[in-house]
């Protein structure tokens, strides 16, 4: 009888011993480790639930509208789709009454003719400079009297303090 009781005794003393026979027994105590780095896993995303599984989108035949866009971007728009859309649009008729459709090519080259004859002359440069001169002065001076103005209103002030 000594000897089973010493054997069990000696046998738990050894798995007490054990790390892990006393971390999943529970008799360890953990100590808070005020240096310790606490890592936050990283936030999951919800699921969409809109999405199809790529079995339903190959036998639907979805169109994959990224790729199309890209090679829209990369490559152009073909030119039968763009006009079929600009038939059926309000827009594409209200150019077409206006004949804004119709572009002279050599716009550029009219618009500087039409210019062309409006020359500018020296004294009126000298005008709108000068008058552009004098007008930030007169601003320049109201402003620096607003400012003293504002600067004596606020010496005027008295302080308070409030103790909470």
């Amino acid at each position: 009888m000594k000897k089973i009781f010493f054997i069990i005794i000696i046998s738990n003393l050894f798995l007490v011993s054990c790390n892990t026979f006393r971390d999943s027994a529970g008799v360890n105590r953990k100590v808070i480790d005020e240096y310790a780095v606490i890592e936050n896993p990283p936030l999951v995303i919800p699921p969409n639930f809109n999405l199809l599984p790529p079995e339903q989108i190959k036998s639907k035949d979805i169109e994959d509208t990224d790729t199309e866009l890209a090679k829209e971007i990369l490559f152009g728009l073909e030119d039968n789709n763009n006009e079929i859309d600009l038939d059926n649009s309000v827009i594409s008729e209200i150019i077409r009454e206006t004949e804004a459709d119709e572009v002279d090519e050599n716009i550029r080259n009219t618009i500087n003719q039409d210019f062309a004859g409006e020359k500018s002359s020296i004294i009126d440069e000298t005008e709108f400079k000068n008058e552009d001169e004098l007008n930030a002065a007169i601003n320049a001076s109201e402003n620096k009297d607003k400012n003293k103005k504002n600067t004596n209103k606020k010496e005027k002030k008295k302080k308070r303090f409030f103790f909470f």
